[in-house]
């Protein structure tokens, strides 16, 4: 195993020490510990998260553009692979 992290940091993906990070995190494990079988809106998703629409909407195109997240119908779900990571490594922990 390696010890240390890969430097760069996925296309889409915010700064660490951010809001939009902190906001892309709280979106994607909201997705991911324990997914909607329907996926969720937006609007589902802001007021869950206590967050703006825009805020959510903006995490969300971060997310899609390093392929952590896909949009079906208007309804956001985690990727195929995180919901995998979830599986072999539980993030809710």
């Amino acid at each position: 195993m390696h010890l240390h992290r890969i430097a760069g940091r996925p296309d889409g993906v915010a700064r660490p020490g951010t809001a939009e990070f902190d906001h892309q995190r709280r979106l994607l494990l909201e997705l991911a510990v324990d997914p909607p079988v329907g996926g969720e809106s937006v609007a589902e998703l802001a007021s869950t998260l206590d967050l703006a629409a825009a805020q959510v909407e903006a995490a969300a195109a971060g997310l899609e553009r390093a392929g952590l997240l896909v949009r079906r119908a208007g309804r956001l779900f985690a990727a195929p692979a995180v919901l995998a990571v979830e599986a072999l490594w539980p993030l809710g922990l």
